[in-house]
């Protein structure tokens, strides 16, 4: 087959990298929302008509709050009440919640949290909720519901207190910093998939259990599989995951790797390359999954025959930090961004 096409590719309006993005459906069509390595603010891209909007996102330490803001490295959006609501923190900035359009804080940062490594999103109840992972040791994974808003109450002086009402929700905990967070229904149930400090969990979201810790990773490398996700291969499902330049799929009931799906020729001149993010998915009836490496390769697995599919694609220079999956107009395509300053759409429909 032929390797994915590329429908488009966009250059972020602004001179730092992408470290992360998400995409949410508004009006039937998808709406990236990114951060860069620079601010506390979120860019949008509307790949429809190729425009690129900047919001600027207030202080998630409160109007008293002397801490110094750090540049946003996560990132993930949902829509709550017909408004965009985003998510996300950096490695020293704990998670917090803006109203995109107007950039309002919606949850304050916990200075008792740590930063956050892994934002993502699922749907809990019918509603959109974030699911985040901590940086630090001793990680937990959290929920956090965007119905659920902190206030602010006035005192003295000019000085304001932040009455914490919004209370997430502890899934599991790992540790150390989360490397990989998906979300999934397993046999009817919600479950949030989680890798870091060489394991992987599959928690029970409505009983916040764990329901299985794989064995460690065969041959793992330094720090967390580089993504994680669900897919159903003929009616089973199997727990997939990255590790360095190769995806591993295993069975949720006995947290046992059974297979790994190597890129081939991946020890001749990469170096030290590896996978840093991944999305699980399916194009028409095949179940896949797109990875981005940290030499600029994007490549397409087709888990159901245990192949790459095609070739690695080259277009990126440098590191590739976020992929996403979805659709536009009825057809499933991955969307890659990174260090190249660059988002780029490809065309899953022909895998």
């Amino acid at each position: 087959m032929e390797f994915p096409a590329l429908l488009m590719s966009s250059r972020i309006p602004s001179d730092s990298k992408i470290e992360d993005f998400d995409a949410v459906v508004v009006d039937g069509r998808p709406l990236v929302v990114c951060v860069d390595s620079y601010g506390q603010h979120a860019l949008t891209w509307d790949p429809a008509d190729d425009r690129w909007t900047e919001h600027q996102l207030a202080n998630p330490w409160g109007p008293n709050g002397d801490i110094e803001t750090n540049c946003l490295l996560t990132i993930g959006a949902v829509v709550h009440d017909g408004r965009i609501v985003v998510g996300g923190g950096g490695y020293e900035q704990p998670f917090a919640q803006w109203d995109l359009q107007t950039g309002a804080v919606v949850t304050y940062a916990r200075e008792e949290h740590g930063g956050v490594a892994v934002t993502s999103t699922m749907r809990r109840d019918g509603r959109a909720v974030f699911v985040t992972g901590d940086s630090s040791a001793g990680s937990p994974v959290r929920l956090w519901d965007p119905s659920q808003r902190d206030s602010l109450t006035a005192y003295e002086d000019d000085w304001f207190g932040i009455n914490y009402l919004a209370e997430p929700a502890t899934v599991c905990r790992h540790r150390d910093s989360i490397g990989g967070l998906a979300s999934a229904t397993l046999r009817g149930r919600p479950v949030v998939i989680s890798s870091g400090a060489g394991e992987v969990m599959v928690s029970d979201v409505d009983s916040m259990t764990s329901v299985v810790t794989f064995e460690p990773i065969p041959v793992p490398l330094e720090g967390p599989a580089g993504g994680v996700g669900l897919t159903s291969v003929d009616g089973h499902p199997f727990v997939v995951a990255a590790d360095g330049t190769s995806v591993l799929l295993g069975e949720p009931d006995t947290g046992s790797w059974v297979d790994r799906i190597e890129l081939p020729g991946a020890a001749d001149g990469r170096g030290d390359a590896r996978i840093l993010c991944m999305g699980v998915g399916s194009a028409g009836d095949r179940p896949v999954a797109v990875t981005g490496a940290s030499d600029g390769l994007v490549c397409l697995w087709d888990l159901r025959g245990r192949r790459l599919l095609g070739n690695p694609i080259t277009e990126h220079e440098g590191e590739v930090r976020a992929v996403h999956l979805t659709e536009i107009d009825g057809r499933a395509i991955a969307l890659t961004a990174g260090w190249d300053r660059r988002m780029r759409v490809w065309d899953l429909g022909r895998a």
